[in-house]
């Protein structure tokens, strides 16, 4: 019993110095293992040096700048990928750049599947159009793509399986009629050929008075279902920045409003560029007072608009300038705000001299009053 117990103590001894030795061995192999790592990591990481490279010559300066050219922007204000400049947005809104029909218009309709619904013809005075197999169906008001989609939709409500396809035309346009008012020579109404602006209106209204604000020229259009749509056309800014005008079509029933030209708006209004223009009306009427040899003699003389004191001083036939005041020239201006009448005396030696202030500009029954000098009273009796 006691070798039996001494052996077992024996092999137990054993076993756990074997056990000692293999853990031992392994710590070993890790630690050497680990180190390795360490030291291959650490090779890796080594940043090789790096040599300073010499300053560039001036060619090489040179080419650079050249196919590195100085940028548009600044680092902070670089714009996104696929930046272009916003288009031209024309200043007419949506509601009148669209053409509306009304009677006198005439239209062509076509169902390119089902020929048999094609038609066309004009629409009456009470806004219908006679479709074949359909019957009669009003347009009055709708634009053309309405009508496409008007016809599309009653063909694949009663007749057909499906909506289908429309394609609608504009033929012929009716005539226009417009409606102009305000500080025109002539308002009242006039008849336009179709695709007629405000300028065409004018011309044929005879332009323009001198009391115009052509930088507020309202233009009014009914709707079918009797609102008023509105749009304040400028076409002054044009005129001095030489842009294209508004691209406002009339159509008829428009109604154009020329504003008056309001006290203290006119500070940066050149009346003298607007008079000279095919907006306002090409001639003005002026009335002149001048001595003659059996008194005083009234004439009206026409000159272009545009024209100033010296050019109707000018053409009077006056004998003798020395038998005449040149120096006190009475230049008489009605004004309908004040509802007076406004006196100015002009010096037409200063104005041959150089002073522009004694040149004013004219305007439509101006009344010129010239008298005689103290030897033309004497000449005279």
């Amino acid at each position: 019993m006691y070798l039996l117990v001494r052996s077992f103590n024996y092999s137990r001894d054993l076993i756990s110095s074997n056990l000692q030795y293999q853990v031992l061995g392994l710590l070993t192999t890790t630690i050497f293992s680990l180190t390795a790592t360490a030291s291959l990591a650490q090779d890796s990481l080594e940043v090789p040096e790096v040599k300073p490279e010499p300053n560039p010559s001036p060619e090489e300066l040179e080419t650079f700048k050249k196919f590195n050219p100085i940028p548009t922007f600044n680092p902070g204000e670089i714009p996104p990928e696929g930046y272009a400049p916003p288009p031209f947005q024309d200043t007419t809104s949506q509601q009148f750049t669209v053409y509306r029909l009304d009677v006198g218009d005439s239209i062509s309709v076509s169902v390119p599947l089902f020929p048999e619904f094609n038609f066309a013809g004009t629409i009456d005075a009470e806004g219908n159009v006679l479709m074949p197999i359909v019957g009669r169906i009003n347009f009055k008001g709708l634009t053309i793509a309405e009508v496409e989609a008007k016809v599309s939709y009653e063909l694949g409500r009663s007749y057909l399986l499906e909506e289908p396809e429309v394609i609608a035309v504009l033929t012929a346009q009716r005539p226009v009629q417009i409606n102009v008012l305000g500080q025109v020579t002539r308002p009242g109404f006039y008849n336009l050929p179709p695709g007629s602006n405000i300028i065409n209106l004018f011309q044929l209204a005879g332009g323009t008075n001198a009391f115009a604000d052509l930088r507020k020229i309202i233009v009014r259009r009914p709707l079918i279902d009797g609102t008023v749509i509105e749009e304040v056309v400028d076409l002054y800014t044009p005129l001095v920045t030489g842009n294209k005008p508004p691209a406002l079509i009339l159509q008829s029933g428009d109604t154009v409003l020329v504003s008056r030209l309001e006290v203290g708006q006119d500070l940066d209004y050149d009346r003298v560029l607007v008079s000279r223009t095919t907006l306002t009306q090409p001639n003005i009427n002026i009335r002149v007072l001048f001595p003659s040899r059996n008194g005083n003699a009234l004439r009206n003389i026409t000159v272009p608009n545009g024209s100033t004191f010296i050019d109707v001083v000018a053409s009077l036939p006056v004998e003798d300038g020395s038998l005449i005041k040149r120096d006190a020239i009475t230049l008489m201006r009605f004004d309908p705000e004040k509802g007076k009448l406004n006196t100015q005396t002009l010096n037409a030696d200063k104005v041959i001299e150089g002073d522009i202030s004694q040149n004013v500009p004219l305007q439509d029954e101006d009344v010129i009053v010239v008298s005689r000098s103290l030897l033309g009273e004497i000449s005279k009796s």
